[in-house]
């Protein structure tokens, strides 16, 4: 078995076989053999670090075909993320603190520039995502597809994926605090007024909009469990 070190600079060498070959996601990767011969280690040694790049998503192994160039996606930060909110040290809801702060910074600047200049349809497709909160049963689904089409419309595509993984995070480590719920309406309304600063293309009223919004979420959650973030409420 490879040392540690070893090990990851091992991975670090078939990144960069893959980047300096130019090979998108699907293509077939090296034979253990070539990459022995291109590395100069030992085919354990290649076979750790396939292992340990295929738990990243780097590479995608295909019992019967064999291995490939993965498509590298958050799947694997999405379960550090996880594990790091629920392990202890500086506390669980700390940690979702933490990320709510993150995810604030970034959806705030984004929110800015989408303000700046949008597509006419964009706000039609917000105040559709309202109208489903305002109702109820559809509110968690609403609010998700509500921040993600702010962020398509900013064209950030890794900002997408990371506010989406975020908020997925998020809500899977709050599940288990519980607390208290904010009621739909309310939901809808902070929402709503975010509409309508991207409507007036006010980018200054827009921040602010954001930053109450995420004030409310942090105001909910200092009433959870155990001063954390409510199960039964939206993320937001």
């Amino acid at each position: 078995m490879a040392r540690p070190q070893l090990g990851d600079e091992i991975s670090k060498r078939i990144i960069d076989l893959i980047i300096e070959r130019d090979l998108p996601p699907g293509s077939p990767m090296p034979t253990e053999l070539d990459l022995m011969a291109d590395i100069g280690v030992s085919r354990n040694s290649i076979r750790e670090a396939i292992r340990a790049l295929r738990a990243l998503g780097i590479v995608e192994v295909r019992h019967g075909y064999g291995t490939f160039v993965g498509s590298a996606g958050s799947e694997a930060l999405r379960t550090w993320l996880l594990f790091r909110t629920r392990t202890p040290g500086a506390g669980t809801t700390g940690r979702l603190r933490d990320l709510l702060e993150v995810r604030e910074m970034l959806e705030t600047e984004l929110t800015r520039r989408v303000a700046r200049r949008h597509r006419p349809e964009l706000i039609a497709a917000l105040e559709s995502c309202v109208a489903r909160m305002r109702k109820g049963p559809d509110s968690a689904a609403a609010d998700r597809e509500f921040h993600d089409l702010i962020c398509a419309e900013a064209g950030f595509d890794l900002a997408r994926e990371l506010t989406r993984l975020f908020w997925d995070v998020y809500r899977a480590a709050e599940a288990e605090l519980g607390g208290p719920a904010g009621s739909a309406s309310s939901t809808a309304k902070r929402h709503q007024a975010i509409v309508d600063a991207l409507a007036a293309g006010d980018a200054d009223a827009a921040e602010e909009a954001v930053h109450r919004h995420f004030d409310e979420v942090r105001k909910r959650a200092k009433a959870g469990k155990y001063g954390g973030f409510g199960a039964a409420a939206p993320v937001d």
